[in-house]
């Protein structure tokens, strides 16, 4: 029986360090759960760092403390980042006692580093794949769509070490106008599915819509999802006319993968099918206790699958959240985000769970 480690969030725990913007509309920030940055209050905005990483793989318990092997500074050039067009973004990962670079990493899901980003609202994401230039320094040359706040999650596993998650919060400069935050409203069931109809796109470019139209389903198992409870995420993908599509191509390495972050941002699960089928296995990455996913054996990918590619999770809080499900079909990803809500476990009005023992790792 696969259980998971799950924590509650108290804002205290937050380890929110904040930094000088100049001219940007907000001030960049770079968060972990456990661990404080080093970077002094008052210094540079577009050089913040973050302490991220902890134990997540075996057994593990809320009360125990966790390290945090390395350390994740942001830079960009330009420095001011603008709207619409691509800047490059410099991560560096180094030994936060020595200062020195972390050299080698391990190729998790067919890369050294999975790079989420998303605008602060949620209404935008993007999932990229930095190059890593040596002596722990990555590099990705990308662009932001709208001026805003966004937040990135750095996914990595050093070398002979444990997965590791570093956040870093930033803004768009200039004198862009920031439109309005949409609400975040969870889309409602018809009958036993939620739909949406999105358009395909090439990997890493999500503003870049022209590939076909498809219809995504999701089914919530169960239907009335609750914090702290086993939850599958049952994913449909048809084409524009609700057709079952059944010949889905692995993304890399797997059937498809599944990003999840709460309203607030503060809670980031991330789960990959296991086993080469439908059925899935679940990362939770609270980022005060994170996992060495690496370590986990899955079988690979089937050339070929779908209509249906199922992910396991367990939400860790009652709340608002939003689901990204990406899958390939034909070289272009198939990018569907859904809105759900979860409610509060019986006799615990805050919605929030206690960490339990874990099992068993999971593969990332």
């Amino acid at each position: 029986m696969q259980r998971y480690l799950v924590v509650g969030l108290p804002l205290a725990l937050s380890g929110i360090v904040l930094s000088g913007c100049g001219a940007q509309q907000a001030q960049n920030q770079t968060d972990t759960r456990t661990a404080q940055s080093d970077a002094p209050a008052g210094s540079s905005a577009e050089e913040s760092a973050a302490k991220g990483g902890g134990d997540h793989g075996g057994a593990a318990h809320e009360a125990e403390a966790h390290t945090h092997s390395t350390k994740l500074a942001f830079s960009s050039a330009p420095k001011s980042l603008p709207v619409g067009k691509a800047a490059t973004w410099t991560l560096k990962i180094t030994d936060p006692k020595s200062g020195a670079p972390v050299k080698d990493f391990t190729i998790v899901h067919d890369k050294l580093m999975h790079l989420i980003v998303v605008k602060n609202d949620l209404s935008w994401f993007n999932h990229v794949h930095p190059q890593h230039k040596g002596d722990g320094t990555f590099v990705v040359t990308t662009a932001l769509p709208t001026a805003g706040s966004f937040k990135l999650y750095a996914d990595y596993t050093p070398k002979g070490g444990e997965q590791e998650i570093g956040t870093h919060e930033f803004a768009t400069g200039g004198n862009a106008v920031v439109s309005p935050s949409p609400l975040l409203v969870p889309d409602k069931m018809k009958g036993a599915w939620m739909t949406k109809k999105v358009v395909a796109h090439p990997e890493s470019q999500p503003d870049k819509k022209n590939g076909a139209t498809y219809e995504v389903a999701l089914m919530p198992m169960p239907m009335s999802i609750v914090a702290g409870q086993d939850t599958t995420m049952h994913f449909q993908i048809r084409d524009a006319k609700g057709r079952p599509i059944k010949d889905l191509q692995p993304y890399l390495g797997a059937m498809g993968h599944c990003v999840i972050l709460s309203g607030d941002t503060k809670q980031y699960l991330h789960s990959h099918p296991m086993e080469g089928g439908a059925q899935g296995g679940a990362m939770k990455h609270d980022m005060s206790k994170m996992g060495d996913m690496s370590k986990t054996k899955s079988s690979a990918a089937p050339k070929s699958g779908g209509p249906d590619v199922m992910f396991h999770t367990n939400f860790p809080s009652a709340g608002v959240y939003k689901a990204w499900g990406q899958f390939m079909h034909k070289g272009q990803i198939i990018t569907a985000p859904f809105v759900v809500d979860v409610g509060a476990a019986k006799g615990n009005s805050a919605g929030q769970t206690k960490a339990v023992d874990e099992s068993q790792p999971h593969a990332h």
